[in-house]
């Protein structure tokens, strides 16, 4: 009975003694940087902007994804000068672009109840292909990221102009991000794989 005794007791003691030995916080607590470990494929630049609006810029890579950077813009206007200014130059160095000529103007911009129109020069009718779509989604991308906008009437020196979808269509009406879908990087997580059936 000794024996038995001493064997359970070493074996409720074994998976104590091999505890991780993390510590339950009483309250939140943020952790340090060096402590923060990223899962591999999460891309770890870092810029030095900030603000609550958001742009969209091209990402390096075979795909050539929109990816939102951080400005301090609290006007469509504003915003969308932004967009034009183009990536900072930490952005530049970490490979981000824009797919927009540099000399793009926007003519003009308005909201009217959830749609915004913007009309813009001609210069972005010199693309073509993929730069088009591009350009395209990073307009209307940056557009609706202001509240309440949900679609967007984009013109070219006050005139309609058909504009690419990834549906493999053109249309010069609204857009809404919908018709960008596949363009740009997701904020959403991936979802956990089903468990394979048993």
């Amino acid at each position: 009975m000794n024996a038995a005794f001493r064997r359970l007791t070493i074996a409720l003691l074994i998976p104590l003694l091999t505890a991780c030995g993390i510590a339950m916080d009483s309250a939140p607590r943020d952790v340090p940087v060096s402590e923060r470990i990223l899962p591999l494929g999460v891309d770890t630049a870092s810029f030095d902007t900030s603000g609550s609006s958001l742009i969209y810029l091209v990402a390096v890579g075979d795909d050539r994804l929109l990816r939102s950077v951080r400005r301090d813009s609290e006007t469509q206007s504003e915003l969308l000068e932004s967009l034009l200014a183009g990536p900072t130059e930490d952005e530049t160095v970490a490979q981000l672009s824009s797919s927009l000529p540099p000399d793009l103007e926007v003519l003009s911009t308005r909201t009217v109840g959830s749609v915004a129109y913007v009309d813009v020069s001609t210069e972005i009718t010199e693309l073509r292909g993929q730069a088009l779509l591009n350009g395209a989604a990073q307009l209307v991308l940056t557009t609706v990221e202001l509240v309440g906008v949900e679609a967007v009437q984009l013109t070219v020196a006050g005139e309609r102009f058909p504009w690419p979808t990834t549906q493999g269509d053109t249309t010069s009406g609204l857009l809404r991000i919908f018709d960008f879908a596949g363009v740009f990087e997701s904020a959403q997580p991936d979802f956990p794989s089903l468990p394979p059936a048993a």
